[in-house]
């Protein structure tokens, strides 16, 4: 993603110098009991970066955040920030790194202190005037400015969410520390207008924070709107991590496919019907993005509308080709389309990505 604010050096710049990692996970693994939550994970967040990191409920995304902010200690592996290893909770008397700040989706303010107060409490071993300044510089930040002095109960969800990461970024990163942000589902259960305030907000402090962002979450749309780059988590291991066109484009496999947003996942042998020629086995899989799929008086294929679900600015549309196979397409508007119709299909030449396992 390109964002405003923030100079990019051509390519053969870039590869004529060493990439800097800010945090970085080494083959880090968690286990609680039998369970497995995170199993052999590698990644490395760069300076200014925002790294968008998604799966299903039980992935382990939680688990590998409580873990890279020093809250848990690895079985396996390490992480390293700046450099420098990060101590686990067996290893200090205070878990945690103050240069790793750990948002969590309960939010955890203090209920009976006003959000102003929620925030000076990060700062209470500051000066007064230069903790006024900071809280007032964050309440403008984080849109906050008409809540100050309400109880975290007198405000909505997407209120407490932006007071909890105004209060992870109170203690202001110095030049030469760079800060780390990790955001625990930062999205979730939140209103449509909250969740673009949230968005909104990662940018501005990515931007003006001197401040690197991890954010897990199990709605790939936000992840894939505001990330440089975008990582799969399965079962907890990372099965791909790249930019987010490539990941919605090219998915590893079913599950990062159907992560990322709408896909058709298609066998093989189901493929010739749509006029596909290929040499795969016939249970391998391929990805079909609705996208990639056209309304075709004249199309190779065709099938019967199913359904039709209204989505604002586009439909979906579901089609049967045959009893074993339905396919998934968008379009603009659907006058003149009814379920039941028979309809004409034609796919785009970059519609098929074959999946691996």
């Amino acid at each position: 993603m390109i964002r405003p604010g923030i100079v990019y050096l051509p390519d053969y710049l870039i590869s004529s110098y060493p990439v800097i990692h800010l945090l970085e996970a080494v083959q880090i693994s968690k286990s609680f009991g039998d369970v497995q939550a995170v199993r052999n994970v590698s990644l490395a967040v760069r300076p200014g970066e925002i790294i968008g990191l998604v799966g299903a409920s039980g992935s382990g995304k939680s688990t590998l955040l409580n873990l890279l902010a020093g809250l848990l200690d690895p079985d396996a592996g390490r992480i390293l920030l700046d450099g420098t290893h990060v101590t686990g909770p067996s290893g200090q008397l205070v878990a945690g790194h103050p240069q790793l700040k750990l948002v969590h989706q309960e939010y955890q303010l203090m209920p009976n202190v006003s959000i102003r107060e929620n925030i000076a409490f990060a700062l209470r071993y500051y000066e007064a005037s230069w903790q006024t300044y900071r809280v007032d510089q964050l309440l403008a930040l984080c849109r906050l400015e008409h809540v100050a002095h309400r109880l975290p109960r007198q405000v909505s969800g997407g209120e407490k969410q932006r007071t909890a990461i105004a209060r992870a970024l109170a203690e202001k990163a110095e030049a030469d520390q760079p800060r780390v942000l990790l955001l625990d589902e930062p999205f979730s259960h939140l209103d449509l207008p909250n969740r673009l305030h949230i968005r909104d907000l990662v940018l501005d402090v990515v931007r003006n924070e001197n401040t690197s962002c991890l954010l897990v979450t199990h709605d790939a749309a936000d992840a894939l709107s505001i990330s440089d780059r975008v990582g799969i988590l399965q079962a907890g291991r990372l099965v791909q991590l790249a930019a987010p066109e490539t990941v919605y484009r090219l998915p590893h496999n079913a599950y990062a496919a159907r992560m990322t947003g709408p896909a058709n996942v298609v066998r093989a042998k189901h493929l010739p019907l749509m006029g596909v020629k290929h040499a795969f086995h016939p249970n391998a899989e391929a990805c079909i993005r609705p996208e990639y799929i056209h309304l075709d008086d004249r199309g190779p294929f065709g099938g019967t509308i199913r359904s039709i679900y209204f989505k604002g600015p586009f439909s979906e549309l579901e089609i049967e080709l045959t009893r074993y196979v339905r396919l998934t397409l968008i379009v603009p508007q659907t006058q003149g389309l009814a379920v039941g119709q028979l309809v004409g299909l034609r796919l785009a030449p970059e519609a098929v990505h074959w999946l691996r396992d």
